[in-house]
């Protein structure tokens, strides 16, 4: 075994010397030198920093003055020119709605990643974008082309002292696992978040993934739950499972199951500024959650794929949101505390490749008292309560790095006539067609 870890680590030591971009993406394979047992985590982590070190003193890159500390830095983003249409038909009290309110809008969407691995799995990043909701970095072209204003969309430090913990503090890409049923995704939650997570015969894991995300910061000398900081917690458990078997023998196909619970303390949010926002009480938001997925690889050729996958939410104290939090009569309208989705989904390719392409549908609901608008997607229904519909998506690879995607919307009212704010669309369409151009 010593003789063959020193091949291994002499091996890397070249590729550092010889080839930049292989050095740079060694990482994968380090870490499963240590799944292996080649080499140990001290050892990885050591290579690591030596990589780091011959790749600036051996390239062009050598003139930045790196910490000695970096062992992996990643700088990413993207740019999206959308034309977006959109109508939007009101509900009305009594009778049949009329009014269709119908808008075409040219906008774009930039974003810059920076994400950095440090010794002793420390890590830390952060994202700048435009647009400062945060369900949304889009902007819509006008202001007789003035410019405009970027972001800080994430800002966070992470650790990670074994392979089965990691922590992260700070506005952070989500950990939760859901559809944008419940988290658009767009939204970087903040706060704290865990994940642990172990791991069963050659693929499998079972992680449990813990969120705490402070959705406002109040003034603590006001009395009761208005001097009370807005906290999100969710929890659940996300177990991977792997089947099927291709050709040569690799395990390709993939289930996964994610029950969970999500809940708000007793406070309020004054300052959302999402699509719909709702700035009131958090109280009567304790959600069930169950996601999931599978995946069938190679299903007409090689590279081919079709996923099936779900989303669901059931408010157990739906009918106090409705009542209370929103000022409905519960004699007149359903607090219909459930939501949910289904979806099918098929693709040639990773979405990585030029000529790879993609098509997905899916039918959802979402019931009046069965979610938070602050968190679910601002697109489907433009963030609305009690509407159902479908969302469709195609996208075709131009290049590896330049993408066509086209997004479709449909929703219409579980409820009809109903005028609060958050619930008063009777229909909508929206369509999006976006060119993508990642670096």
């Amino acid at each position: 075994m010593p003789t063959l870890r020193f091949k291994c680590l002499a091996l890397l030591t070249v590729l550092a010397l010889t080839g930049t971009a292989v050095a740079q993406d060694s990482g994968p394979l380090i870490d499963l030198l240590v799944r292996k047992g080649i080499v140990t985590d001290q050892e990885a982590e050591e290579l690591r920093t030596e990589l780091v070190r011959d790749f600036t003193n051996n390239t062009s890159a050598g003139k930045l003055n790196l910490s000695s500390a970096l062992t992996e830095a990643k700088l990413s983003g993207d740019v999206r020119i959308r034309h977006q249409y959109e109508m939007q038909a009101p509900a009305v009290a009594t009778g049949a709605p009329t009014v269709k309110n119908e808008r075409t809008r040219e906008r774009f969407r930039f974003r810059f990643n920076g994400d950095f691995a440090l010794q002793r799995g420390w890590t830390t990043g952060f994202a700048l974008e435009t647009g400062q909701a945060a369900d949304s970095g889009n902007q819509t072209f006008g202001g007789a082309n003035d410019d405009y204003s970027l972001y800080l969309a994430r800002a966070y430090i992470g650790w990670a002292p074994t392979r089965n913990f990691s922590l992260v503090l700070g506005k952070q890409k989500n950990p939760i696992y859901a559809t944008d049923l419940r988290w658009d995704g767009d939204i970087n939650p903040q706060g704290a978040s865990e994940v642990y997570r172990l791991y069963y015969g050659a693929k499998d894991t079972l992680e449990f993934r813990a969120l705490q995300n402070i959705m406002e910061d109040r003034n603590e000398r006001v009395a009761g739950p208005g001097g009370r900081d807005a906290w999100l917690f969710e929890q659940q458990a996300v177990y991977t499972h792997w089947f099927g078997r291709d050709s040569i023998g690799n395990v390709v196909n993939s289930v996964v199951l994610a029950p969970g619970f999500a809940t708000y303390n007793a406070s309020g949010i004054d300052t959302a500024t999402n699509e719909t926002p709702f700035n009131g009480t958090t109280r009567w938001l304790r959600l069930a959650t169950f996601a999931g997925e599978v995946n069938w690889m190679n299903v007409a050729g090689e590279g081919t794929s079709v996923k099936l996958y779900w989303d669901s939410s059931y408010n157990f104290e739906s009918e106090n949101r409705v009542a209370k939090a929103y000022g409905l009569s519960l004699s007149r309208w359903k607090d219909d505390p459930f939501a949910w989705l289904v979806g099918i989904g098929y693709a040639k390719g990773s979405g990585k490749t030029m000529g790879d392409y993609s098509a997905r549908i899916d039918y959802r609901e979402i019931g009046l008292g069965a979610a938070d608008p602050n968190t679910s997607d601002s697109d489907f229904a433009f963030g609305k309560l009690s509407q159902r519909g479908f969302k469709g998506t195609v996208g075709y690879n131009l290049t590896d790095f330049a993408t066509l995607n086209a997004t479709y919307f449909h929703t219409t009212a579980i409820q009809d006539n109903l005028t609060h704010a958050l619930a008063n669309l009777d229909r909508s369409q929206l369509l999006q067609l976006d060119l993508v151009l990642k670096f």
